[in-house]
């Protein structure tokens, strides 16, 4: 009799820990985010939580050309993986950043934007792929 619960809980566990390997293994999958910008309309576009990088920068550069009216010339400024991101533009162009919360990439965004020649830097979208 106690062999035959031994066997059984052997099978079970057997069975159960791949599932759990699994399980952890998806939860632990990178997700992906991408910024866009269109210089002459000063569009801009974001993506967060993608399967892939690649994914992410073609939504960024859609929802950047959906809102460039018509310009249709934006392009991918940067990706990322399991952070936050953000872009800010400015009368110089756009800049990007990321980091572990929203606030850290809103800050390197603006940052970087303030670098270009024009200034009067504004945070437009933030986002992040956690």
């Amino acid at each position: 009799m106690l062999q035959k619960v031994f066997s059984k809980l052997v099978v079970l566990t057997a069975l159960t820990v791949p599932m759990l390997a699994s399980a952890q293994a998806a939860m632990a999958e990178n997700t992906h985010g991408a910024t866009a910008y269109s210089p002459t309309s000063d569009a801009t576009g974001i993506s967060w939580d993608h399967a892939t990088e690649k994914k992410a920068l073609d939504a960024a550069v859609a929802a950047c050309n959906q809102q460039s009216e018509g310009a249709n010339d934006c392009q991918a400024l940067t990706s990322n993986t399991n952070n936050c991101g953000a872009i800010s533009v400015g009368k110089g162009g756009a800049g990007a950043g990321w980091g572990d919360d929203k606030a850290a990439a809103e800050a390197q965004a603006l940052a970087a934007c303030s670098e270009l020649e024009g200034g009067n830097c504004k945070i437009q979208l933030s986002a992040c792929n956690k």
